[in-house]
């Protein structure tokens, strides 16, 4: 795997926005966009280390996150391996659990999770962290594989990014209620393209709306979505940016 980077931080986006989080952050992407802030993660210039899915999962286990987010340059490029990735870190965490000493008590309990999931509490499991994985994608891909654990957060990128045309509008077909459908915008312009595009294309993903650092007002945003009454669209800012530099690596 070519890899820019791997580190813990919080989400600062999305469902899982505020909530501890390993990143791994893979080289590559096959469209390059206006506002782009990983700049770093592709170009002829770009620094990435080669390594081994096993030497991946290694680091990811050392940080003892089990929510996980695949993101880029573009993940997908690097879809094989990703794939394999996936499947060595569930591998050691089942590992992991049959090898405990609760496991079995722990096991029956989790089966009954996924027999009536709404009404058993996860929390009352002692040590028990199934890696839950958001792979950012940029919306030129359709993902070919699928695993229980496994969701996706993809961009439709609208005018300003110059970068719409590569869109795959397949994204909106195959989301499920699980994925993110992100629409980062930075003008009136773009706005008006997310509105046209989540009528023109239902899905059952769930939409969000992000302002483009430094590019549009937030509350612009919000008096769009009332004046439209976007109801089924959730505003979002990405909280790393306050926390921390709005260019700072590896947060």
């Amino acid at each position: 795997m070519n890899v820019i980077e791997i580190f813990a931080s919080i989400d600062g986006e999305g469902s899982r926005q505020g909530l501890l989080t390993t990143f791994l952050r893979l080289h590559d992407c096959n469209i390059r966009c206006s506002y782009c802030d990983t700049t770093y993660s592709y170009g002829i210039d770009s620094v990435f280390t080669e390594m081994t899915v096993a030497e991946v999962a290694d680091v990811i286990e050392s940080l003892g996150n089990h929510r996980i987010t695949i993101t880029g340059g573009e993940p997908l490029l690097q879809e094989a391996a990703v794939v394999e990735l996936i499947d060595e870190l569930n591998r050691r965490k089942a590992l992991k659990i049959q090898d405990s000493p609760s496991s079995q008590s722990d096991l029956t309990r989790i089966n009954d999770v996924d027999k009536d999931v709404d009404k058993f509490d996860k929390r009352k499991i002692p040590n028990i962290s199934y890696y839950d994985f958001n792979i950012e994608t940029n919306g030129t891909i359709i993902p070919s594989f699928h695993r229980d654990n496994v969701w996706f957060t993809y961009d439709y990128k609208t005018p300003s990014s110059l970068a719409e045309e590569s869109m795959n509008i397949d994204i909106f077909k195959v989301a499920t209620e699980r994925d993110l459908i992100k629409f980062v915008v930075g003008s009136p312009e773009d706005l008006d393209c997310m509105r046209r595009i989540i009528s023109k294309y239902p899905t059952v993903a769930q939409i969000y709306v992000s302002p483009v650092w430094g590019q549009i007002e937030a509350a612009s945003i919000i008096d769009y979505m009332k004046t439209y009454n976007l109801q089924n669209v959730r505003f979002q800012l990405q909280i790393h940016k306050f926390v921390w530099d709005p260019d700072a690596k590896g947060v």
